[in-house]
């Protein structure tokens, strides 16, 4: 809303003749879808991960990906409000040219602001520990081995029932990221650059940009259609990226 007011009050595109208030309702009927479809789209191609090596490359198809709907969007919500006369294909192209260039803009506003996160995308394989005897059962339960065992400040933002589980996968979800474990899965508010600071010494890798794998709770390897995918307890897929599979290859993953 902070944006429909700026544009509103500076009659951005020509709305500067119209009442203050009728310029507002306009910019926030175009930026509200705008900004849904913009989520949509980015974590379609980040899931996608065909481009994470070529980060410039993705943001070039988010944005072209977001103003092919969003300019039609725009056609309508300014009939509605300024009316627009007959709507021509070369009408059409001057909408999709000036929403792509505000999608251009905006993506790579929004890649800059997050470039330090995507960074630390290509992690090299989290060093393995060394192995230590296995200590003997002290029940009919096998316990959790300290390496598949939660950080305790990552298990502090869990819920009790999953505190005593065993890491599986962390998955990045918005601004969320999802703990799996044997026990079950939850979501808890942190970055995956932070999170993968506190599994310095877990025997796992940051396979995906979105994604942190226990190498222990994989269980088979897809490849499908030049997508390569971990298979992980509880029907849990993990992607792989490009850039990752051969430092994943050599390391014995694959």
């Amino acid at each position: 809303m902070i944006a429909a007011a700026v544009l509103a009050y500076l009659g951005a595109m020509g709305t500067q003749a119209a009442p203050f208030v009728q310029r507002f309702a306009y910019w926030a009927a175009v930026i509200l879808p705008g900004s849904l479809l913009g989520l949509g789209v980015n974590a379609l191609v980040r899931g996608w991960g065909g481009l994470a090596a070529h980060r410039w490359a993705e943001a070039g198809l988010v944005a072209l990906l977001v103003s092919l709907p969003h300019s039609f969007v725009v056609i309508v919500v300014s009939a509605l409000f300024f009316g627009i006369g007959l709507i021509t294909p070369m009408v059409v192209l001057e909408f999709w040219l000036a929403v792509l260039l505000i999608s251009v803009v905006l993506t790579t506003i929004n890649y800059l602001a997050t470039g330090h996160q995507v960074a630390q995308a290509a992690v090299v394989p989290m060093p393995q520990p060394v192995p230590e005897p296995a200590p003997k059962p002290t029940s009919a339960e096998s316990p959790v081995t300290d390496r598949s065992a939660l950080p305790p400040l990552l298990a502090e933002k869990l819920p009790h029932r999953l505190r005593a589980g065993r890491l599986l996968a962390i998955e990045a979800e918005d601004h969320y990221l999802r703990v799996h474990t044997d026990l079950g899965s939850d979501l808890v508010l942190m970055r995956m650059a932070d999170a993968c600071a506190l599994l310095d010494d877990s025997a796992g890798a940051r396979v995906h940009r979105s994604w942190w794998v226990a190498r222990d709770a994989v269980q088979a390897v897809r490849q499908q259609s030049g997508r390569m995918e971990l298979a992980l307890p509880g029907d849990i897929s993990a992607p792989v990226s490009r850039a990752m599979q051969p430092v994943l290859r050599s390391q014995g993953w694959l």
